[in-house]
């Protein structure tokens, strides 16, 4: 390129830079070290080529005989070294995705020219202290397990499933990065990875769990990286048709499920990938059509209905060279995704089910040039974009538009959650970020792979969060039938719920900016670290403009590998690194705004009794509202304030008194790899990780008074980070593979402890602020059994995967595939808690030794308060063990291949139960059982067994009761998946 023409191109980046960001999680590395008699060889040209490489890439090494070329697609690639007056060398090697592949040559004096070719050595997994695992589309279409994101990360150890998803290395779940061709796929609130991808599109996948490079920010949990393919100098495509029928899947042993639908679902894919011009312009479009329908059950009444998907995702992606080792490669991809008969949470009815739309789109924008033979330069833009449609309750009238709610057990009946006829609600991200990758070789202090970069990362979240079409709910006891008819029970028990919008909300905008670097260092055959550090720093604002954090963190990253005989067979790896996470959005960046967020108004409920025990006829929902409205107009409906029991204004209940932090967490890791010939290795990885700077809600005798604009006095409750909770993690990590010939097997295995008081994941939203003892209304509710130590809800002690599979080509038949993968889990924990009212503000449940009231107004207390009647996760459901197969026949037609596949999962029909019953009865939610209310402080509370009537309850004078169905399934959603069958065909060219 000549001077004038590259001074344009630098001015031409220069200006593109400010709207691309960094390339994180589309690319590989390939290095390595060529000798000669044992001794570096500075001056190799060293050429790799790839069908996944536009052109080719070239290195020289340099003093110390090493070389880099990062920045490469993922894929197979042949590796020359050659050198005027030696013997050219060629290797066979893959570069995976986020990860470093080696290729090292040693080259001698021959006068033959000829070339020698030999198969690559140990994989990425193995070649750095960075904790991972790669899984490729091929590997997954092997093994009896679904294509998606999710079934890869299911393969790697130190993964757990949690409330919401996966926890990685014991964070919570919705504390991990998802990417999709380097775009974070995340959403908002929960932090859960959209399907933003379509299955024979997918390329591969790599998880990171532990020792993860300083590129890398906004998790304590892990990353998980996915690419889709790019087209190439052939023409290839696919076909696929997933066939499945709820008829398929044998019925759980709930005595009550009914009978499946015997109706074919299909969801079809299609890709096709070539070439405009060779070399020089690649495509690649995919297409994916689901119109399914799933047999589902309402919980406890176990009523049958059928929920329906009607999904579009469509991707193109574009892969051009510019100019040479120039290159930029544009992806978007479009998903309409229509819902019949959805839910949300645990409902008990069909009439919590609603029809909604959840369109979802994603853009990728990423330059790569090579602008030296040592820089590499890299940039991306991108965007999501993701809306609910028509999701919540379609009334907004009192009677039909009002959410009912078991008080026992928190379920949920007679209409949708939320609003489906208000205003939509989107949850975007976009990031903006650039990346220099610089190869340093010295004689004396080896290699150096620099990494540095920004990244301005930005989340937006407009949202009027309207609790249900009315805005109201009733909290009341349920009288069901045995035909899963659900009848209220109105008493003095029951709870009236308005929460109204009184600002509506343009938008939160959370901002993180990342600046980070890093060197990969190999000192010598023996020696190499990893030294980075990263800088975030925090710009949000809620949807009223107030600022939420002003804040910054450095995250350090270092590690260290020891190769013990210099020969990449057995490698000794340590880690140290600090993980600091995003400002959540939610129940934390936006608690102290108005705009947008429900205020919260409660009255005790003093009417007529409805449908009492021993009632003669029962009054229906309509009904039984029709009365409650009643009384509640007639004492003077929201203007009432003999009954109002608590107020909390959204904009004046909560308030930030200075900048928050972000939460993150310490971890160390040391951890074993050996490289077993060419075609198996073993890795075993400890990790030991603590967090700190909890989100955290703090109300006591400090905190100010609010008054609202209709003369309500309130509590403020200040959000703050606080470090009087706990989150500890203990893990050994052990994955293997080995394919021999045409056999392979692998697995991973996790033992693992989760232990802490950490309760964010047991809030309505996932990013919950804890409630600390000593910080809030600890006169009250400052008893150890509201938040104790013990086994939080991640804990799994033992993960094991294990796959065993077999492909052969058969004469005139074609190949054929079988494999099969055995998962085992320890089971889960849950506790016994219930509800009891530690203020004494309901008439009859006060306990003996009230503390006089040092000035509260109590209105953020409520009634309900949460207490252990076990220790925190003393109880476990049962062990999972899951044996699936896959049977895949193959017939090539000339460059096209017939395939059929059968999949078999649970091929022995284990049953597990994964979601019991966990209900507990008290004073404060059922009146009819004869327990008494107690003080949390001083007594120790005696169970009434839950066989025992309200009379023996009553003479034993007990506190609490399980319910008559506690650690039992709650319906055919409790149980793991039984023996089903499904099916698939199509084919590949």
């Amino acid at each position: 390129m000549r001077p004038s023409s590259r001074g344009l191109w630098l001015a031409f980046v220069l200006l593109l830079i400010p709207a691309l960001v960094l390339a994180q999680g589309t690319s590989g590395t390939l290095t390595g070290t060529v000798t000669t008699d044992g001794a570096p060889l500075p001056g190799v040209s060293v050429t790799a080529s790839s069908p996944a490489l536009q052109g080719t890439r070239t290195a020289v090494t340099g003093e110390n005989g090493s070389y880099s070329m990062p920045g490469l697609p993922p894929g197979d690639y042949t590796v020359l070294f050659e050198l005027e007056g030696l013997q050219p060398v060629t290797r066979v090697v893959r570069v995976s995705l986020v990860q470093t592949a080696r290729a090292d040559a040693a080259l001698r004096v021959s006068a033959i020219a000829d070339v020698i070719t030999v198969t690559a050595s140990a994989p990425a997994v193995v070649e750095r202290s960075q904790v991972g695992m790669n899984v490729t589309n091929a590997m997954l279409d092997q093994l009896p397990v679904g294509r998606t994101i999710a079934a890869a990360v299911s393969l790697a150890p130190g993964v757990s499933t949690g409330i919401a998803g996966f926890s990685i290395a014991g964070a919570p779940s919705y504390d991990n990065v998802y990417l999709v061709n380097g775009v974070v796929v995340n959403e908002n609130l929960r932090g859960q990875p959209h399907n933003l991808f379509i299955e024979d599109a997918v390329q591969e996948t790599t998880i990171l769990t532990g020792g993860i490079s300083a590129e890398y920010g906004r998790f304590t949990g892990g990353v998980i990286s996915t690419i889709t393919k790019s087209g190439g100098n052939e023409f290839s495509g696919s076909i696929r048709d997933n066939i499945s029928n709820a008829d398929w899947r044998r019925k759980t042993p709930h005595p009550t499920e009914a009978d499946h639908i015997d109706e074919l679902s299909h969801v079809y894919e299609a890709t096709l990938g070539g070439f405009i011009l060779r070399d020089r312009l690649w495509f690649f479009a995919a297409g994916r059509l689901n119109e399914s329908e799933q047999q589902r059950f309402t919980t406890q009444t176990n009523l049958p209905y059928t929920f329906s998907i009607e999904e579009t995702r469509i991707e193109g992606k574009l892969t051009g060279t510019i100019l040479q080792n120039h290159s930029v490669v544009a992806s978007y991809l479009d998903v309409a995704d229509d819902r019949i008969n959805d839910s949300q949470f645990v409902i008990m009815d069909r009439g919590s089910l609603f029809n909604r739309s959840l369109p979802n789109t994603l853009l990728a924008v990423q330059y790569n040039g090579v602008w030296t033979p040592n820089l590499l330069l890299e940039a991306q833009y991108s965007e999501k974009e993701f809306y609910f449609v028509g999701s919540g309750s379609q009334f907004r009238d009192r009677i039909f538009g009002t959410l009912m709610l078991d008080q026992p057990t928190g379920r949920r009946y007679w209409t949708s959650t939320f609003c489906g006829v208000c205003t939509d609600e989107g949850r975007n991200n976009d990031s903006l970020l650039a990346k220099g990758t610089y190869f340093l070789s010295t004689p004396n202090l080896g290699t150096h792979n620099l990494v540095f970069g920004a990244e301005s990362y930005e989340e937006t979240r407009i949202a009027n969060n309207h609790q249900s079409g009315s805005d109201y709910r009733i909290f009341s006891n349920t009288n069901i039938q045995p035909d899963g008819s659900i009848f209220p029970v109105f008493n003095n028990t029951t709870i009236i719920q308005w929460n109204p919008i009184f600002n509506l909300s343009e938008g939160t905008d959370l901002q993180t900016l990342g600046v980070f670097v890093n060197d990969a260092w190999t000192l010598n055959n023996n020696f190499a670290f990893n030294l980075g550090v990263r800088y975030d720093k925090n710009d949000g604002k809620n949807a009223d403009g107030g600022v939420v954090s002003d804040d910054s963190a450095f995250s350090p990253r270092l590690g260290i590998q020891y190769d013990i005989f210099g020969d990449g067979r057995h490698r000794i790896n340590a880690n140290y690194g600090r993980y600091v996470t995003k400002i959540a959005d939610g129940n934390v960046a936006g608690a102290a705004q108005a705009a947008g967020n429900p205020s919260n108004f409660q009255w005790d409920y003093r009417g007529p009794a409805v449908n009492a025990p021993g009632s003669t006829s029962l009054l229906t929902t309509d009904q039984a509202l029709a009365i409650l409205w009643a009384w509640f107009d007639s004492v003077g409906g929201n203007d009432n304030k003999e009954f109002l029991r608590t107020a909390s204004i959204s904009g004046l209940s909560s308030q930030f008194p200075g900048s928050i932090r972000s939460p993150s967490v310490d971890e160390i890791t040391l951890g074993y790899s050996i490289q077993i010939g060419r075609t198996a290795y073993l890795r075993t990885d400890l990790i030991a990780r603590e967090w700190q700077d909890f989100y955290a809600r703090r109300i006591d005798t400090s905190t100010p008074e609010s008054l609202d604009q209709f003369g309500n006095r309130g509590d403020v409750g200040f959000i703050i980070t606080d470090n009087s909770m706990t989150r500890e993690y203990r893990g050994v990590q052990l994955q293997g593979q080995w394919r021999p010939g045409r056999a392979y097997t692998g697995g991973s295995y996790t033992w693992s402890e989760l232990e802490g008081s950490d309760s964010s994941e047991a809030g309505p939203t996932a990013t919950s602020p804890n409630t600390p003892l000593a910080l809030f209304y600890p006169e009250y509710l400052g008893y150890a059994q509201r938040l104790p130590e013990g086994y939080l809800p991640g804990d799994v002690r033992h993960r094991l995967k294990y796959w065993l599979g077999y492909e052969t080509p058969i004469p005139v038949i074609g190949t054929v595939n079988v494999s099969l993968l055995h998962t085992y889990e320890s089971g889960s924990p849950y506790s016994a808690a219930g509800v009891i009212d530690a203020t004494g503000r309901i008439g009859g449940t006060a306990y003996p030794g009230l503390p006089a009231n040092p000035g509260y107004l109590l209105t953020q207390a409520g009634t309900s308060h949460t207490y252990f009647f076990s220790e925190l996760g003393e109880f476990r459901t049962d062990d999972f063990n899951r044996t699936d197969l896959n049977v895949t026949w193959t017939l090539p037609i000339r460059r096209v291949g017939v395939f059929v596949q059968a999949l078999v999962t649970n091929v022995f029909d284990e049953s597990a139960v994964d979601n019991p019953d966990t209900t507990v009865f008290t004073r404060r939610n059922s009146s009819t059982r004869g327990l008494t209310a107690f003080n949390p402080f001083t007594t120790t509370p005696i169970e009434c067994p839950r066989t025992a009537n309200a009379a023996t309850c009553s003479e034993m004078g007990a506190h609490w009761q399980k319910g008559p169905n506690f650690g039992q399934p709650i319906g055919v959603s409790s149980y793991q998946i039984p023996l089903t069958y499904s099916f698939t065909a199509g084919l590949r060219f």
